[in-house]
This record gives structure tokens, sequence and C-alpha cells, in this order.
């Protein structure tokens, strides 16, 4: 079995041992907190690697900390699976987890899973670190899915982007990223098992995919605060899948598109 929660663990340990000591510092995480609440329309494909997109609309809630969203959010939305809390913040360096929830994959999305079964979703852990340098930053984070399965595997996503002013009230970012999957992770989402391979109705081949860099991507965000509570928000991006994720018989279009609508209100 993976040791990888064990480091998540550690992680948290040590990013829950620095918030208690920020606790007593002037600038307290919960020292004045209020909730966002929002939603986001979203267009993407069925499951990674279709050629097949659907609509779904994600309602969200989240802790605004220090009673306003600074320049540099405590809490980063990137997400239902992947949503960052800063707890230790020390110069330009911003540490802490990551949790969400990961839907899996149904057989049921797309014809072209027919017979391979279901992946169970679950509950999703990690931690990140990012270092911002002005308008410029990078980051890395690390999460697997805990629940839903014995041996889930991992991501690891390393990125770089850039916000700018464009304009009073509007704010363009870009950011590219790599992620790297486990073995555990692309076995449940690209390989093809000798018992699927006999239930396919695509009659696919076995394949065993291998761990290694699973895909690069870019993406274009573009924030509105049209009034001081109100946030609207629309991105766009793309995503290329590489190497075993690329060849496996799974996958349909190696070119993935996505995009998005949404809005953030603060009470």
């Amino acid at each position: 079995m993976s040791r990888f929660p064990v480091l998540v663990s550690l992680t948290l340990g040590v990013a829950a041992t620095a918030l208690t000591s920020q606790a007593h510092a002037q600038d307290n995480l919960f020292s004045d907190v209020s909730l966002g609440v929002g939603a986001f329309v979203n267009v993407a494909p069925k499951y990674e690697g279709s050629d097949e997109y659907r609509v779904r609309a994600i309602p969200f809630a989240f802790p605004i900390f220090n009673g306003r969203e600074s320049e540099r959010s405590r809490v980063t939305f990137r997400g239902v699976d992947d949503v960052r809390l800063s707890v230790f913040r020390r110069g330009g360096f911003d540490v802490g987890p990551i949790v969400g929830y990961s839907f899996g994959r149904e057989e049921s999305l797309s014809s072209k899973l027919g017979g391979l079964g279901d992946v169970d979703g679950g509950l999703v852990l990690g931690a990140f670190g990012s270092y911002n340098a002005g308008s410029a930053f990078a980051d890395l984070g690390v999460s697997t899915q805990i629940t839903g399965g014995s041996d889930n595997g991992f991501l690891a996503t390393a990125g770089v982007g850039y916000t700018a002013d464009i304009a009073p009230r509007f704010a363009l970012t870009g950011r590219t990223d790599v992620e790297y999957a486990s073995s555990g992770y692309m076995e449940r989402y690209f390989s093809v098992t000798p018992a699927q391979a006999a239930a396919s109705t695509e009659g696919y081949g076995v394949f065993d995919a291998d761990a290694g860099i699973k895909n690069v991507s870019a993406d274009l965000s573009l924030e509105f605060d049209a009034t001081d509570r109100l946030t609207l928000r629309t991105n766009a991006g793309y995503s290329r899948l590489l190497g075993d994720a690329a060849d496996s018989p799974i996958s349909v279009d190696d070119n993935q598109l996505s995009g998005g609508l949404g809005f953030t209100f603060r009470f």
C-alpha cells in the first residue's frame, strides 16, 4: 500500500503546528472571518480522455479571512477535488492542506466506458506549497483520494502563473501546469485489466498504464469585482494528455478543453 497518505499527514501536522503558533501573532488567521458563497457552471470532458462534453453546475461556500479577500487569498479553489487553504504564511511563501472530493468515473457517462465498471469517488487530502513574487507565482501540490479504494495513488501538480490588473476591477490570471500521476492513479483511470477487456463493449485490449507525466495544461481566467461583495469569474483551459494517459485505449481525444462562468458573493 502507498505510503503517500502518511507523508501527507506529516505535512498537515506541520501546517497545523504553524497555524497554532500564528494564533498568537498579530495577523491571526481567524481574527475576522466572513463567508463567501457562489456557484460555477463548468463545461468539460465527460471523463479524462473523452471526446464528449458535459455541463455541470457546482455550488460552493468558503471562508474569507481577515474580513476581505486579499491579493493573496487564504483559500484557492482549483476544483472540487483541489481546494487549498494557506495556514502558514511567511514572506512570499504559503503552505497548507489540500481538501476536496473526487467524483470518480461512472461507466454510464459514455458508451466508450461500457463494461469497464465504475471508478469510486471519495475524499481527497493533500498538501501544497507556493511562492509569490509580486504578480508572479509558482506552486507545488500533492494529493490522494483517501476513501473509495485501497490503492488510489496520488497526483503531483507543479505550476507557474501571473496575475495582471488589466483595468479597474478586472484581473487576468494565466497559469500553466504539469501533472504527474502515480501507478495507482494510472491503474484506476487509464489501465484496462483482462476482465475489463473481456467485458468491454468497445473491444478494448489489455493495457497496463504506468506512472509518469499525465498531462500539461494552460488556463486563463478573468475576474471582475462587480461590487465590493460580488465577484464574477470566467475561465478557459486546455490540457494535453501525455504518455500512457494518451496511449490508453480509453483516451479518445488527447486534447481536452474546458471553460466556465461563475460568481462569488461575500457576506
